[in-house]
């Protein structure tokens, strides 16, 4: 277990960027970019020759190059004497309209434009020796020196520490506590396990941000406790130690070893909250991953029947031809929607093969009356009700794992009502009329129950402070649920609410204090003193010697201050809240209510910045194998880092929206922007 007196290991992987011996650029001069090098007969001597006019001169090492750039600057031959005074170009700006400068070329920036290019392509560092790529850079930008896969390399690793610096300075400026998200991955081509660690914060503008901070091959063995050294270690390393609210994993069995030490480590630091009682949140989409993996084991015969059917139709690219012209010409469906097939590992897969197969139903259907290869795959029109059935039932799940996979919105207000629905939506199917769904649903529910009670203890905090929801909404859900015994559940979540809230109170009063007895530099009030100067308290206005108004004045202002000694919380919570459906951006609410309700507005955006799922870190894993191939096994794990991270903030700095690139999905049929769930209702 990693404490706070536990060595840090050397190699620790943050300063090896810049350890490494630098080679040293060339030497040499831009002359020989006008001059052409003559060998002689005797080897000691060097003669250069002009490309313009194609004077000889002497090159000896010894005579410098200052000759032949005088008469480079003096040649008659020469037409344009400094090309960059003749060449302008037109840039777009983020608005779309376009601008003319004069254009100077710039080394550097060419240099790191490549990097951007083989980073965010993932391309190998090879690409850079490929005649393709030094031909379309000697076209783009002549001036461009041809560079190898080495200088390539170490490029992006400059690229890579100098923006590190840069993410650094943004967690030491983030005005609230950051949440983490961590998972591990396994590489198939190196037999590598690596551990991405993202960080999310709300940022001074209200604006919810998320960096990668660690993707880093592990050392064997991979436990708990190794784990643990690894996290406590970024976390220093990157100066926020002392800064985390919470961390999301997801159900691995070494992650609860790992939570163990981590809380350890912090409260014998003080730097968790509540004794971290609030610090472990399990990923909700893997949850619901496993709910429904749990029913669909029990589902009917007639899924296999269509996961079969579709891998025949697509096992030939002439089969899979012929399909779509008799869909696009017999049936006239748009045949841009295509087929989907069924991935073992992701259960919303199995969701969209159903519902493109009841799309092609009528083709399918077609299909089997004419090829008698696919009639065993056939389905008769019971069990097409069937599968719309399921896909219906399905389709909640769906809908809820997409908003809980987001990252780039708050997440953890939307929580609550997504798992009541689904919790809803599991008692309304045991009592409904299809009974070949009950024994799926009765396993699903199993699983649910295991999970819902711990789950929405800590999430459903962040419902009670999303102004549609607020007390009675998360009443209604669980009264709904639980009946009599709703008011035991209710009491612990606003329990520890008010116990979060107190918390935020101290540490409130405590940052105002410390900047008060900073500020004070006299004890006297400057009114008061002047006040006594002319004796005023000695003036009789006239009601005689016995009247004392002071005193009835603070018995007045005691009374009141205990009339009004309700906490920011108690006043928040007893407005009415807004309409249940309608759109709102919560960061920005809060941001607007900040100034009434200070010390809720504090914790509310450390409470939104709290990722629900492990996605963030998971997406990561995508670039991971797109970086790890079988061509580029041999790449060092901190090269693999400092592309994979360099990727995420390149991204993060809206490059994709500067050049006019739409992010896609790996899906070409996903054209759902993530964007707007922001503000999605349910």
């Amino acid at each position: 277990m990693a404490s706070s007196n536990s060595p840090i290991p050397v190699d620790d992987g943050f300063n090896e960027y810049e350890s490494g011996p630098k080679r040293q650029k060339s030497t040499t001069s831009k002359v020989w970019d006008e001059m052409t090098k003559l060998e002689c007969e005797n080897k000691n001597e060097l003669k250069a020759q002009c490309n313009h006019c194609k004077t000889i001169f002497s090159a000896k090492s010894s005579s410098g190059t200052s000759h032949l750039r005088r008469h480079l600057n003096s040649c008659l031959k020469k037409v344009n004497k400094d090309i960059t005074q003749y060449t302008i170009a037109t840039q777009p700006l983020l608005g779309g309209v376009p601008f003319i400068k004069n254009y100077k070329f710039d080394a550097d920036e060419c240099r790191q434009a490549v990097s951007t290019f083989l980073v965010c392509g993932k391309h190998s560092f090879r690409t850079v020796k490929e005649p393709g790529f030094r031909h379309m850079m000697r076209i783009a930008s002549p001036n461009f020196k041809n560079i190898s896969r080495y200088t390539a390399a170490r490029d992006v690793l400059m690229h890579y520490a100098k923006e590190r610096d840069r993410v650094k300075e943004e967690l030491a400026k983030a005005p609230g506590l950051i949440c983490l998200t961590s998972n591990n991955w396994n590489s198939e081509h190196t037999n590598d396990e690596y551990i991405c660690i993202t960080a999310h914060w709300v940022d001074k503008d209200w604006k919810l941000q998320k960096r990668i901070v660690r993707f880093r091959a592990l050392f064997p063995t991979y436990d708990g406790l190794n784990i643990t050294d690894e996290l406590v270690l970024c976390l220093s390393q990157w100066g926020i130690d002392k800064k985390i609210f919470s961390i999301t994993l997801d159900n691995a069995s070494y992650n609860d070893v790992m939570v163990s030490c981590l809380k350890n480590h912090f409260c014998a630091n003080r730097a968790i909250l509540c004794d971290g009682v609030f610090f472990q949140v399990r990923c909700c989409a893997h949850i619901l991953n496993l709910i429904v993996k749990a029913g669909l084991e029990l589902a009917d015969d007639v899924v296999g029947k269509i996961q079969n059917g579709i891998k025949y139709i697509k096992k030939s690219g002439i089969c899979r031809k012929r399909f779509y012209d008799v869909a696009d010409k017999s049936f006239h469906l748009n045949v841009t929607k295509k087929s989907r097939q069924d991935v073992c590992v992701r259960w919303n897969s199995t969701y969209l093969m159903l519902e493109s197969s009841l799309y092609y139903k009528d083709v399918l259907d077609y299909w089997s009356q004419r090829d008698k290869d696919y009639q065993i795959f056939a389905l008769s029109n019971k069990e097409w009700r069937n599968v719309a059935i399921i896909c219906k039932f399905l389709k909640v799940f769906y809908d809820v794992t997409c908003v809980f996979s987001g990252s780039n919105y708050p997440m953890a207000n939307l929580y609550f009502r997504g798992v009541w629905k689904v919790y809803k939506l599991l008692l309304n199917t045991i009592k409904g009329p299809h009974s070949f769904l009950t024994p799926m649903v009765k396993q699903m529910q199993e699983k649910f129950n295991k999970y819902w009670a711990e789950y929405s203890l800590i999430l459903s905090c962040a419902a009670i402070l999303d102004p549609r929801y607020k007390l009675n909404y998360v009443q209604y859900c669980f009264t709904t649920i639980y009946s009599i015994h709703a008011s035991d559940f209710f009491e612990t979540i606003l329990s520890n609410l008010r116990l979060l809230f107190d918390e935020y109170v101290k540490r409130s009063k405590s940052t105002s204090s410390s900047l008060a007895g900073s500020s004070n530099v006299s004890d006297k009030n400057p009114v008061d003193s002047s006040l006594n100067e002319h004796n005023v308290n000695s003036v009789d206005f006239g009601f005689g010697g016995d009247f004392h108004e002071s005193d009835y004045y603070k018995r007045y202002l005691n009374e009141s201050s205990t009339m009004s000694e309700k906490s920011q919380l108690d006043i928040y919570l007893v407005e009415l809240a807004l309409e249940l459906n309608s759109q709102i951006d919560v960061l920005d609410y809060w941001s607007k209510s900040s100034v009434r309700y200070n010390e809720i507005s504090l914790l509310a955006r450390d409470l939104f910045a709290i990722p629900i799922s492990t996605v963030a870190s998971e997406s990561a894993f995508n670039m991971g194998k797109k970086v790890i191939t079988p061509l580029k096994s041999s790449l060092k794990p901190k090269t693999v880092q400092a592309v994979v991270c360099l990727d995420d903030w390149i991204r993060a700095k809206g490059f994709s929206i500067e050049i006019g690139c739409k992010n896609d999905d790996d899906d070409e049929d996903n054209e759902d922007d993530e964007d707007d769930v922001s503000s999605i209702a349910f």
